[in-house]
């Protein structure tokens, strides 16, 4: 009986190593099994992250190449604004010039309107003058056929 015993007692102690192997073996395997797919995520992860510093990446070239066309648009738009001033004034220098122009042939035509107008004012005074000497000739006239006619009537 006592090997019974004792056979049962091995047996039950292999039993139990055997159940207690098992699951240390289940819980390695699981425990493997979560390192595996814990190594999975983090290249997924550093997948992404590389993926979104690439685009980071594009998008500062873009930023970057988007900057350096608005400085030379702002540059360009400077440039034709001055040269647009500077044909804007050169237009109004013209146009002034024009205008002094203009003007100075103005005051040259009233110059000689004035100089006209005195000259008008000079002939009309002298026909005056040559009118009062004509009514005072054509008095004397008057007067002297009169007295003709009062001496030949006599």
């Amino acid at each position: 009986m006592n090997k019974k015993i004792t056979f049962t007692a091995t047996v039950l102690a292999c039993l139990m190593f055997g159940a207690g192997a098992t699951t240390i073996a289940d819980n390695i395997w699981q425990g493997h099994q979560n390192i595996v797919e814990t190594k999975n995520n983090i290249d997924k992860l550093t997948a992404k992250i590389n993926a979104s510093q690439s685009s980071l990446s594009d998008l500062q070239h873009q930023l970057s190449d988007a900057k350096a066309q608005y400085a030379t648009l702002q540059q360009q738009y400077g440039n034709d604004m001055e040269n647009k001033d500077s044909q804007i004034q050169q237009k109004i220098a013209e146009g002034q010039r024009a205008v002094n122009q203009k003007q100075a042939e103005v005051d040259a035509k009233q110059q000689t309107i004035n100089d006209l107008t005195s000259q008008l004012e000079a002939a009309k005074q002298a026909n005056d003058g040559l009118s009062q000497a004509i009514k005072d000739a054509q008095s004397i006239r008057d007067y002297s056929d009169q007295a003709v006619n009062s001496v030949s009537d006599k």
